[in-house]
């Protein structure tokens, strides 16, 4: 396709994701041509959703050198950077998937001259973290901070809700899966960890601003923004939320970490794909997720949505998808 003149081009990795699937969405509704940057391996609903939005599909892992991903990148205005994850595929590292990965990304990003990135992390993350995901995601942050591109670094809590596509998060996913599935839902420690549910869509606003924004714009240059809902609650509430949209009622089974520990390990040793869950995970569940300078509503005034209005969305796009 050929650029018109003054044409803004956003590209999105990992697009064909949970919140990959909103921030194409976001964009498209205001007008913004995106190149969706998915891996090789998509599935054909996922491609085909992206298709329905009008965004071009370009089919590559994120190395420097490919063809591709240079087609991708060319006369961008900013690539957005969603890939990662909480639970990678038996034999894939974290390190590899997030600072790896970073690493690819900018050395393509400034084959291309790309003016800005806007990398999207996690609350939480820091160099000393207790979990190897939110000390990969700081080591990846870190990458991109010291790239000389000018950015953007948004770390969201849990990500709830869905509008478009048909993925969760892969903890909501889970949570639903156990809930339907057990007699009891086991959680960690009486999953008594406080965290901010953000809405997908909020969130989605919020990169789209952010990615649209002058490189040299303050309120976003250079910075790395905390993104939470406007409710803070402990995750055995939102389990059970997640019980209502299915029309179930069950006990919440409390596991003492070390417990959960073992559990893990032998899940990540002997589960053939993801684990259902994670060492890495089990530190996680044990800590609040919360934001000690939530921007969502201060620096990109959305006004966030609650927690019950979110999960409603569940309903709204189960009865919605496959009507594009």
């Amino acid at each position: 396709m050929i650029n018109s003149p003054g044409e803004t081009i956003v590209a999105v990795d990992g697009a064909s994701g949970y919140v990959g699937n909103h921030v194409v969405e976001e964009l498209r509704k205001k007008n913004i041509r995106v190149h969706c940057i998915v891996h090789p391996g998509i599935k054909d609903n996922d491609r085909e959703y992206l298709k329905s939005t009008g965004a071009e599909i370009f089919q590559t892992d994120l190395k420097a050198d490919s063809a591709i991903l240079q087609s991708a990148l060319q006369n961008v205005s900013c690539v957005i950077h969603l890939i990662g994850s909480i639970a990678p595929p038996k034999g894939q590292r974290l390190s590899d998937l997030h600072a790896g990965q970073t690493s690819q990304l900018i050395e393509a990003c400034k084959k291309n001259c790309v003016p800005k990135i806007v990398m999207i992390t996690a609350l939480g993350t820091a160099s000393d973290a207790a979990s190897e995901y939110h000390r990969t995601k700081w080591e990846s942050e870190e990458l991109v901070r010291n790239s000389g591109i000018p950015f953007v670094i948004l770390r969201p809590s849990l990500i709830i809700g869905r509008v478009v596509g048909s993925r969760n998060s892969k903890l909501i996913a889970r949570f639903n899966k156990l809930i339907a599935e057990r007699p009891q839902v086991p959680v960690i420690e009486g999953a008594k960890n406080l965290i901010q549910p953000v809405f997908v869509g909020d969130l989605a606003e919020a990169i789209a601003a952010a990615a649209l924004a002058l490189p040299q714009d303050p309120k976003f240059s250079k910075q790395t923004l905390e993104i939470g809902g406007n409710e803070v609650i402990p995750m055995n509430h939102l389990i059970r939320e997640l019980m209502t949209q299915q029309n179930l009622s069950k006990p919440l089974k409390s596991l003492p970490a070390p417990i959960a520990g073992i559990a893990a390990f032998f899940l990540e040793t002997f589960s053939p794909g993801v684990p259902l869950l994670s060492r890495d995970q089990v530190k996680l569940a044990c800590i609040d997720n919360i934001c000690t300078n939530n921007t969502l509503l201060s620096i990109f005034g959305v006004q966030p949505t609650s927690v019950a209005a979110a999960l409603q969305t569940y309903d709204q796009s189960k009865s919605q998808h496959g009507a594009r």
